[in-house]
């Protein structure tokens, strides 16, 4: 990924990824390019990551056809909002304001037993913040039964790369942008509330 130095995060980026991180899973198999939407599980030093996809999915039926392991890229999309270039205080080029993450590993089967400790885990860091949270343990054997139609898969993480395209090579039209943005959708105000961060 292309990352200009202004817009590189000012935080590590392993610690821009959460615990459990929603995105897209993207591979080259057999000649051809899979994506598949997903949440992953991340351990705590961000070395590995954990995920299933039903067994019915495209890009598992390969995987269960080769049966090897191979690269892969999982990309965190973040807030995204159409900067106008009437918002800058002199005539330049619009553009876009966004923040992403990519994730590059190599992903490799999970066996039964293994797969079904990593839905334990994902299950139940959702469940225990929930007031009456259904957590693993607790379902029946029947709904257990329904794990026998995913199929699990870690990530061994080889590179984390994240960019924060924040206008940071606007200064002095931030603010100016950061109005209008606050005047827009849900997520263009999400970015404002991102740019506003940086300017502290």
């Amino acid at each position: 990924m292309y990352v200009p130095k202004h817009f590189e995060p000012s935080k590590p980026t392993d610690t821009l990824i959460g615990e459990v991180c929603f995105g897209t899973l993207v591979e080259y198999v057999d000649g051809a390019l899979f994506a598949a939407h997903i949440p992953l599980h991340f351990d705590k030093d961000r070395k590995w990551a954990y995920g299933h996809l039903a067994k019915t999915n495209e890009l598992a039926v390969k995987w269960l056809s080769l049966n090897s392991k191979n690269d892969a890229l999982f990309i965190i999309g973040g807030p995204s909002a159409y900067i106008s270039s009437s918002w800058y205080a002199t005539e330049e080029v619009p553009t876009y304001n966004y923040t992403a993450i990519q994730v590059k590993g190599t992903r490799r089967l999970r066996d039964r037993t293994e797969t079904d400790d990593d839905l334990k885990r994902l299950v139940n860091y959702y469940e225990l913040k929930e007031p009456q949270g259904l957590t693993y343990d607790k379902y029946s054997s029947e709904t257990l039964l329904q794990s026998k139609g995913v199929v699990g898969f870690s990530l061994e993480i080889t590179s984390i790369k994240a960019i924060e395209k924040l206008s940071q090579n606007r200064k002095e039209d931030q603010k100016s942008i950061i109005k209008q943005l606050e005047n827009r959708c849900p997520e263009a105000r999400r970015v404002a509330e991102l740019m506003n961060k940086n300017l502290k």
